[in-house]
C-alpha cells in the first residue's frame, strides 16, 4: 500500500515528489486526454483539449508534481510545439505573406483589440479588479506569455504580486479553448453554409500532351519523344538544398522542365529559373519519359533518405529562439520593456531558419510524421501541465470566489472578438474557413485550437499558415496589450 502511496502521492521531502511518480502523473493525464479525445460530444471533438481537463481533474484531487518541475515542462512542451509549427510553414512564411498576409495581420490586431477592449469595458461595468481582469483576459485567450507580462509589470510597479492576475487565468483558461473551438464550429454553420471548396487531387504519374511548340521543335524525333509525361519527384540530395533551377540546367540538357513545387504542404506554382529548391521539396517534372527518369536520378527521389532526422537545426534554432524571446525591447512612454516569450521567440528563429537555411546549406527538412509527432508531444505535456497547475483550488475559486462570474467574462471576452473576426474574414477578406480559422486561432495565440483547425482541415496546411502568419505580430500584442492594461489602468 505505501508503494502505491509513493507512486500516486509522491515522496514527501523528494523533489517533485520522485522522477517516477511525476513521469506517472503526466503521462496518465496525456494517455487518458488522448482516449477520450477520440469521443464526440454533439458531433463535436475536442481532441487534444481533453489533455487539458484530465490535468485539472488530477490536479483537483491533489495528484500533481512540483510547480517548478511542471513549469518547465509546460514551457518546453509549448516551444516545441510552436517550433514544428514554424518548421512546418517557414518555407511558405514570406510568399504567403506577399500574398495577403498584411490583411491577415491587420484582422489578427482587430481580434486583439477587441479583446482588450471587452475586457475594460466589463472592468468599468462590473468593478472587477483590472489584475483580475487582465488574467481572465490572458487566460481567456490561452497566452501564458501575456500572464507572466501582466504579473512581472505589476510586481515591477508596486513592488508586490497579485495572485488574482494568475487566478483569473486559471479559471478562464479552459473555457477559452472551448469557447474559441465553438466560435469555429459557429462560424462555419453560419458563415460557410455551402462547405469548403474540394481540391482536386492530381495523380502523380499521368500522361499528357507535348505542348505545340515542344512538338514543333522535336519534329524529326520519333513518336514516343513527343509523349510527355508528368510525375513528382522527391529531392533527397542533401548537395542540391539552396541550388537554383537555373543552375541544374534541366530544360537545356534534358529537354524536361519543372513546372510545380509542394514544399511543406505549400504549393509553388510557376517556379522561375531563380527559385531556389530545398531539400524534401516535391517537384512535378514534365518531359519525355527518358528526360523524366533522368531528373529522377538527379533529384534522388528516394524516401529512405528522407527519413534520417536532422536534429541540430532544431535544438540550435531552439536556443536562438529562447535568446531572442529573451530580448527586452523598450518603447517610449512605457516604463518596463517588452519581451517576445518562449513562444514567440522559437517560433520567428524556425520560421526564418526553415526559409532562409537552405542559402547557406543548412537542412532544416522534417518528414511530415515526425513533425506532427513533435508537435502532438509538445502541446499534449503544455496541456498536461496547465491542467496539473490549474486543478488545485480550481472548484472552490468558481464556486465560492466569484469564479462563475469570471467565466462569463472570459466567455465573452473570447467569444465577442472572436466571431467579429469571423464575419469580417469571411465577408470583408473573403477568406476560406481554414484559413480564416487558422487566423483566428494565432490571434487568440490558442495552440489548441490550431490543433483542432488541423484536425478539421488534414488535407491542406492552410490552418497552419495562417497561424504562423499572423501569430509572431499577435504574440508580441498580446504581451504588450496585458502590460499597458496593468500599467495605465491600475
Amino acid at each position: 500500500m505505501k508503494f502505491l502511496n509513493d507512486m500516486f502521492e509522491g515522496v514527501a521531502g523528494a523533489w517533485s515528489g520522485g522522477i517516477a511518480h511525476t513521469m506517472i502523473i503526466i503521462a496518465l493525464v496525456i494517455a487518458l486526454g488522448k482516449l477520450l479525445g477520440r469521443s464526440k460530444i454533439c458531433g463535436i471533438s475536442f481532441g487534444v483539449t481533453w489533455v487539458l481537463f484530465v490535468g485539472i481533474l488530477f490536479g483537483h484531487f491533489g495528484l500533481t508534481a512540483d510547480h517548478n518541475l511542471l513549469h518547465f515542462l509546460k514551457e518546453f512542451g509549448l516551444i516545441l510545439f510552436v517550433y514544428s509549427i514554424g518548421l512546418q510553414v517557414g518555407p511558405g512564411f514570406f510568399s504567403s505573406f506577399k500574398s495577403g498576409g498584411l490583411r491577415l495581420n491587420m484582422l489578427a490586431v482587430s481580434v486583439v483589440l477587441l479583446g482588450a477592449a471587452t475586457a475594460l469595458v466589463l472592468h468599468y461595468t462590473t468593478g472587477t479588479p483590472v489584475t483580475t481582469m487582465t488574467g481572465i483576459m490572458s487566460g481567456a485567450v490561452t497566452n501564458t506569455p501575456g500572464l507572466g507580462a501582466a504579473q512581472q509589470a505589476f510586481t515591477d510597479t508596486t513592488g508586490q504580486a497579485a495572485p488574482d492576475i494568475a487566478l483569473g487565468y486559471a479559471v478562464a483558461y479552459p473555457l477559452g479553448v472551448i469557447g474559441c473551438i465553438l466560435s469555429f464550429v459557429l462560424i462555419r454553420s453560419l458563415f460557410y453554409r455551402k462547405g469548403d471548396p474540394v481540391q482536386k487531387s492530381q495523380k502523380s504519374d499521368m500522361t499528357v500532351p507535348a505542348p505545340a511548340a515542344e512538338a514543333s521543335d522535336k519534329s524529326t524525333a520519333s513518336s514516343d519523344s513527343r509523349t510527355y509525361i508528368s510525375r513528382k519527384i522527391l529531392i533527397s540530395k542533401r548537395k542540391l538544398n539552396g541550388m537554383t533551377l537555373a543552375q541544374l540546367h534541366f530544360p537545356e540538357n534534358l529537354g524536361a522542365t519543372v513546372v510545380r513545387i509542394n514544399r511543406s504542404g505549400v504549393e509553388i506554382n510557376r517556379p522561375t529559373s531563380r527559385t531556389m529548391l530545398q531539400y524534401g521539396d516535391l517537384v512535378t517534372v514534365v518531359g519525355s519519359a527518358e528526360a523524366v527518369a533522368s531528373v529522377e536520378k538527379i533529384l534522388g527521389n528516394s524516401l529512405k533518405r528522407l527519413d534520417e532526422p536532422n536534429l541540430m537545426p532544431i535544438f540550435f534554432g531552439i536556443a536562438l529562439g529562447c535568446i531572442l524571446g529573451s530580448i527586452p525591447i523598450a518603447f517610449p512612454g512605457i516604463p518596463q520593456p517588452v519581451k517576445l516569450g518562449l513562444a514567440g521567440g522559437p517560433l520567428i528563429v524556425s520560421i526564418l531558419i526553415s526559409h532562409f537555411g537552405p542559402r547557406f546549406k543548412v537542412v532544416t527538412y522534417t518528414t511530415s510524421s515526425a513533425n506532427l509527432m513533435l508537435r502532438e508531444i509538445g502541446i499534449a505535456l503544455f496541456l498536461a501541465c496547465v491542467g496539473l497547475e490549474a486543478g488545485d483550488g480550481f472548484v472552490d475559486t468558481i464556486v465560492g470566489g466569484g469564479g462563475l462570474k469570471w467565466i462569463l467574462y472570459g466567455a465573452l471576452i473570447t467569444l465577442i472578438p472572436v466571431i467579429l473576426g469571423g464575419v469580417i474574414g469571411r465577408y470583408v477578406l473573403k477568406l476560406d474557413y481554414a484559413t480564416l480559422i487558422g487566423v483566428l486561432s494565432g490571434s487568440c495565440t490558442n495552440p489548441p485550437a490550431l490543433a483542432f483547425a488541423n484536425e478539421q482541415n488534414r488535407s491542406t496546411e492552410a490552418s497552419s499558415v495562417g497561424y504562423a502568419t499572423v501569430y509572431p505580430l499577435t504574440m508580441f500584442m498580446r504581451v504588450l496589450v496585458a502590460q499597458l492594461m496593468i500599467l495605465f489602468f491600475i
